[in-house]
């Protein structure tokens, strides 16, 4: 081969990098037209499809499958009053389950990537680097009933500096759910009191890591076990 040729893709190569980029273009066209139509989503209280969202693995996002989704928002409803403040932390798929099937106005959806500020005032920017840092913090301070938090990044730090964040906005008598891997129970225990359950969340796409989920609480469906 001539030293200045450039080499040619397979056929099969090029058929998956055309398939990927007309895939890609397709979901920013979807989440362009989300965008430009916003008011009239919330307005008329629309579903939104959280396949609109592309995942961003450099932000380490993993969306849950739908049965986990449902979970966890169901647990939510089940557990807290129609008033009470519900976050979600770094956990956009709960959020967009829950908003889409029981749409209360006091649930937000605390997350670092900002295409999920189309959700308006149930939005907070969040970094987990700056735990006590975002937007209206002094007035969510000990107000919300009932915290979902997936900590982004599987190691000590993350988990530590998102659970700086729970016990900020946690009220006195709020219930805990912590999504997060296997390797992190002890930790989970340790900082906040929460324990390992019977349910396990899963992920669209799948991982390679074992994810577990923890809570400081116990209902008819969610349960503490031994291990």
């Amino acid at each position: 081969m001539d030293s200045e040729e450039t080499p040619a893709l397979s056929a099969d190569t090029l058929a998956i990098l055309q398939s990927f980029l007309s895939e890609k273009q397709e979901q920013d066209e979807r989440f362009a037209k989300l965008q430009e139509n916003a008011d009239e989503v919330f307005k008329n209280n629309q579903k939104i499809d959280m396949s609109v969202f592309q995942e961003d693995w450099q932000l380490s996002q993993f969306w849950y499958d739908d049965k986990t989704a449902e979970f966890l928002a169901d647990r939510v409803y089940e557990n807290t009053e129609s008033n009470d403040h519900v976050a979600f932390i770094s956990s956009p798929t709960a959020f967009v389950a829950f908003r889409n099937k029981y749409d209360r106005e006091n649930a937000f959806v605390f997350e670092f990537d900002e295409r999920f500020d189309i959700f308006k005032h149930q939005f907070v920017h969040y970094d987990f680097n700056k735990p006590l840092e975002f937007a209206r913090a002094q007035s969510f301070e000990h107000k919300f009933k009932f915290i979902i938090a997936d900590p982004p990044f599987l190691n000590k730090d993350c988990l530590s500096q998102t659970l700086e964040t729970v016990k900020f906005l946690a009220a006195p008598d709020a219930k805990i759910m912590i999504d997060t891997g296997a390797v992190m129970k002890d930790l989970a225990r340790e900082l906040i009191g929460a324990r390992i359950t019977n349910f396990n969340p899963a992920h669209k796409g799948g991982l390679s890591n074992e994810f577990r989920c923890y809570s400081t609480f116990e209902d008819d469906q969610l349960t503490w076990i031994t291990e």
